[in-house]
């Protein structure tokens, strides 16, 4: 099935259009998706984590972990399916095995990102690798690919200087790579300027409502949009509600929103404590 998801993928990108992306996390949301008409799906890594582990987005979820989870959700159907790859699990040559290892799985496309994970000792959470290296690991992801049809994205955070970004997208795309992620608001006229860098096609990842519409996106070159984990959210009050009723009759402790029950749950607040002692100490 992954030969055919990857083949409606590229005829997406090469499409002038824009769609709305997914959020898939397991074999029934893959089919559920596909059968409801989405034209691509996303499996994010904050969501492979909580699926998996049941922790938050803070980089414990390892490769093998994610490509299990990747198996699962690609090869229930035919929907094309984005996997984050997240940095790649270190440097160029793990990229080379992220990329096997999410292929293998039935990867329609996989990003990987610049970001500086799990985050260093003592450093900011958002801390990107330089330019040179972001390139590197890319060049590297597009060697190890065997199957063409398979989609390298390079993805960036929209929150660091536009001139900054630019450049980076600037050169991401001198690599070869089928097309440019961004994380994070992206106004049009930051739109109009990443065009002028770069002519492949645009994924937006956008969890705040926007004020762009798909039309406008489309003739900026985005081709996918990405709103957030929504279905997952709603699964997980869902499944909580359920529970709550089954065992006491009554769902009155439900009013807690679907982020609230997955930090709670995910032990968010724990995992805030010890990340914060280890690898942020306060100074004597």
């Amino acid at each position: 099935m992954s030969s055919a998801a990857r083949l409606r993928l590229r005829q997406l990108l090469d499409s002038q259009q824009c769609v709305t992306c997914a959020s898939v996390f397991d074999p029934l949301s893959s089919r559920m998706a596909d059968d409801i008409g989405f034209q691509v799906g996303i499996l994010g890594g904050s969501v492979a984590s909580l699926m998996s582990l049941g922790v938050p987005d803070i980089y414990l979820l390892t490769l093998s972990e994610l490509a299990d989870q990747a198996r699962r959700v690609c090869q229930a159907s035919d929907l094309p399916v984005i996997v984050d790859g997240d940095n790649g699990y270190g440097n160029a040559l793990n990229v080379m095995r992220t990329v096997a290892e999410l292929e293998h799985a039935g990867a329609a496309v996989i990003t990987i990102e610049d970001t500086v994970i799990p985050r260093p000792y003592k450093q900011p959470e958002l801390n990107l690798s330089t330019v040179e290296e972001g390139c590197s690991k890319l060049q590297a992801a597009l060697q190890a690919r065997k199957d063409s049809n398979l989609a390298i994205f390079a993805r960036t955070h929209g929150q660091q200087p536009h001139r900054e970004l630019l450049q980076r997208v600037d050169a991401y795309s001198r690599t070869g790579v089928d097309g440019i992620c961004i994380f994070g608001q992206v106004s049009k006229a930051l739109l109009v300027q990443l065009n002028q860098v770069t002519d492949l096609p645009l994924m937006l990842i956008d969890y705040a409502e926007t004020t762009l519409s798909a039309e406008e996106m489309m003739q900026l070159g985005v081709r996918i949009h990405f709103k957030g984990h929504r279905a997952y959210e709603d699964s997980v009050k869902a499944v909580y509600r359920s529970l709550l009723q089954l065992h006491q009759g009554a769902d009155s402790d439900a009013e807690q929103s679907a982020k609230q029950l997955i930090g709670r749950f995910a032990q968010q607040q724990a995992f805030n404590i010890v990340s914060n002692e280890y690898l942020n100490p306060a100074t004597g």
